[in-house]
């Protein structure tokens, strides 16, 4: 029956990205056409972009958080065999603008961090550098808050000019196919008052891992946001804790990125970042994170075997959640519900 089901769901998913959506069910608060901003280099830069990982982002206030270079050697030690000279995960956060950010709409933890893609195929031995757009982040974010909004894009314009001052080359952007009804995935977690609220968190974020790690994901970062080493600033009193997880699934992650039909720009979406935080005063753990879905319909995949594991994680993940005691909830800004 589960089989069945599966395949259900992969039969109208593939209907759901191959044809128009329809306006009603999209959520678009702006305009803008344009998925990723992509760097395209005809030579190999890899030392140069490590360089510029360790020693220039935080100047311009991002930081980077559990990188991950070179993931196609995993690739091929795992699965025997990969289309890529080279694949690397960069999840960055600028946090003088996001953090204060997320104490008036937490949802923008669902990017937070966010991944800076580098990667070179075999076929072309091109180099490319490309992230998200902020815009394109808040469309699937659903977030409209004007001052939000320009806080956060303009933040993004330091890191696109200096990826052009260090890197040059050949500016463009990936085009956004379309956007689902159902972006993010959003959960609480109840539970009594405790004695000591950091043992409860430490007891929680366990739970967490462990529950993901024996159904075979990875847990690929940990950022916590609250208490950055960065900042001495409590800019988030509000909260007794906030973080975000790298969740990553080894071979989901070869089969998109990797493989067949590789598709390594996809990378702009991963590790997916789950955010979780307490607010003081509160007795709940509020989880959310984009859904793989948002991946599929944004990029306007069609392969049906990619289809099949996006489905198979948008399944599996709410189902650990649930496990855990949580309850799923409508996504909005979470610090404006009852």
């Amino acid at each position: 029956m589960r089989c069945f089901k599966s395949f259900i769901n992969v039969v109208l998913f593939i209907g759901l990205v191959t044809t128009v959506v329809l306006a009603e069910d999209r959520f678009m608060p702006s305009d803008n056409k344009n998925l990723a901003v992509i760097y395209t280099f005809n030579e190999e830069n890899d030392k140069e972009f490590n360089s510029f990982l360790e020693n220039d982002l935080k100047k311009i206030g991002f930081f980077l958080n559990d990188p991950h270079k070179r993931v196609n050697d995993v690739y091929e030690k795992n699965f025997g065999s990969t289309s890529l000279e080279t694949i690397s995960f960069s999840p960055v956060l600028n946090e003088s603008v996001v953090r204060p950010l997320l104490t008036k709409d937490p949802r923008l933890g669902g990017f937070s961090p966010f991944n800076l893609v580098h990667y070179r195929k075999k076929s072309d031995k091109k180099t490319v550098i490309t992230h998200l757009t902020p815009e394109v982040i808040l469309d699937i974010l659903e977030i409209d808050d004007e001052e939000i909004k320009e806080k956060y894009i303009a933040s993004f314009k330091p890191l696109d000019n200096l990826i052009k001052e260090k890197f040059g080359g050949e500016k463009s952007y990936l085009p956004l196919v379309g956007l689902t009804k159902d972006r993010m995935m959003n959960f609480e977690i109840a539970f009594d008052e405790p004695e000591d609220i950091d043992e409860l968190l430490n007891e929680f974020r366990d739970n967490i891992e462990y529950a993901f790690l024996t159904k075979g994901y990875i847990i690929a970062g940990f950022y916590n946001i609250k208490e950055s080493f960065n900042s001495d600033d409590n800019v988030m009193e509000d909260f007794a804790s906030f973080w975000s997880y790298s969740l990553c699934h080894l071979p989901f992650s070869y089969a998109v990125f990797d493989g067949e039909n590789p598709i390594p720009e996809a990378g702009i979406f991963a590790p997916c970042s789950v955010y979780m935080y307490v607010k003081e005063g509160e007795n709940k753990l509020v989880i959310g994170m984009p859904t793989l879905r948002t991946w599929a319909v944004a990029l306007g995949i069609t392969d049906r075997e990619k289809l099949k594991k996006i489905v198979q994680l948008d399944e599996e993940i709410p189902e650990i959640f649930k496990s855990l005691g949580a309850v799923a909830i409508p996504n909005g800004n979470p610090l404006l519900s009852e």
